[in-house]
């Protein structure tokens, strides 16, 4: 979505510009973090444009800003001023979108504006979590060593969404497979059989007089039905979006068996890796903890991070914070308060998010094994069917002439 806003920027200076972002608290943060006193925020409204539409086809891709950092990162380490790096990626850049931003992004810092303040201006490729690691670092001078933990970030990051979508492509392809192989059956084959039976005359079996009235139904209102399924999706991606329905849909995902824990892991995984990158980087528990309620999608996780960061601005730990929570597990809260014993916790989520990540490897496993033969059982028992009741009635017949 995008945000229009007037605000001061640190020279109080009033300027004008939108960003685009998932909400309007995400919003304020970009803004608060390019040092902007903001005045005015609104929801602004955008013409139709392919790019922003699919940006899986025409945006920035995750990988290209991991590859992006890895190389900003060996330029700094080779002593190249941070203006002269950008222009030598940006013309090693192939994807144009990102090649836009990247030319933004060095005319801003060309301008004087510091690098962290012109790349939070591109949410949508740099995150809050990279702006504000980019922000810490030039304060530590520790640029190098940021721009390859937060490549190790990202990259993880999509480690993880690409395991969950592998895990669940095959399940889905014998679905979608499957589906269309009834599809035909009960609307092309079954209707031209239902013709022949009649003019044969005769009663058909019990299983065939089923199909025929389902092909019968389905052939007639089958307009009626695409309607009613492109409501539902619409009505589906609504809810999805909709701020008081969407915290409930999230809180009944977590109770489906199977799903919900997955997605627990993945909760604890993002919490986890999040909160050991920023501490990497010397980004203080607060700040760290408002980008870990930014990168968290489930509603629910994202109230329970905003209270602990309340919490922790009160100046309660960490560990005991959590422990008050029923949604972080016990092994989490025990890491935590051996890590701040030790003053280790950086690293000792690190260690943490890694098992984790292992465990949601057996979950996502378990699901696979799970839902691809009973998707097939399904479909297999289905076609059965359609296949006895296309069977049936010329047995009858051929009887009927012996």
């Amino acid at each position: 979505m995008s945000y229009k806003y007037v605000a001061y920027d640190k020279n109080r200076q009033l300027v004008k510009g939108s960003v685009d972002v998932d909400s309007e608290q995400m919003a304020k943060d970009v803004l608060r973090d390019s040092g902007y006193s903001l005045l005015n925020l609104e929801q602004g409204r955008k013409p139709f444009n392919m790019r922003e539409q699919l940006p899986a086809l025409f945006g920035v891709k995750s990988s290209d800003v991991v590859t992006f950092s890895r190389m900003f990162a060996t330029l700094v380490s080779r002593g190249t001023n941070t203006l002269t790096a950008l222009e030598l990626l940006r013309d090693q850049i192939s994807n144009k979108t990102f090649q836009k931003v990247i030319q933004a992004v060095s005319d801003d810092v060309r301008r004087g504006m510091p690098l962290a303040d012109a790349m939070a201006k591109h949410p949508d490729s740099f995150p809050p979590i990279y702006s504000r690691t980019i922000r810490v670092s030039e304060q530590t001078g520790n640029l190098e060593s940021s721009l390859n933990h937060i490549a190790d970030y990202i990259e993880k990051q999509n480690v993880l969404v690409s395991k969950v979508g592998r895990s669940l492509a095959y399940p889905a392809f014998v679905f979608v497979v499957g589906l269309g192989v009834v599809t035909l059956l009960i609307l092309v084959t079954l209707p031209a059989l239902s013709d022949l039976f009649m003019d044969l005359g005769g009663e058909l079996p019990l299983p065939s007089r089923i199909m025929v009235g389902l092909t019968d139904f389905l052939t007639k209102y089958i307009l009626l039905f695409l309607a009613v399924g492109a409501t539902g999706v619409a009505t589906l991606i609504a809810f999805m979006k909709h701020p008081r329905l969407r915290p409930k849909l999230d809180a009944a995902m977590l109770r489906i068996p199977l799903i919900g824990p997955v997605i627990t892991l993945r909760e604890m995984i993002n919490f986890s890796r999040t909160v050991s990158t920023c501490l990497s980087s010397s980004i203080p528990m607060p700040d760290t903890l408002g980008l870990a309620v930014q990168t968290t999608r489930n509603l629910v996780m994202t109230r329970v991070l905003k209270n602990v960061r309340e919490e922790v601005l009160k100046g309660r730990g960490l560990s005991q914070i959590l422990s008050e929570s029923s949604v972080f597990p016990r092994p989490l809260i025990q890491m935590v308060r051996v890590g701040e014993q030790a003053s280790t916790l950086g690293d000792d989520l690190g260690t943490i998010s890694a098992l984790y990540e292992a465990e949601i490897d057996k979950r996502i496993d378990t699901i696979v094994a799970v839902l691809g033969p009973g998707i097939m059982l399904f479909l297999g028992v289905f076609v059965a069917f359609i296949a006895v009741s296309m069977v049936m009635p010329i047995y009858t017949f051929l009887g009927q002439i012996d």
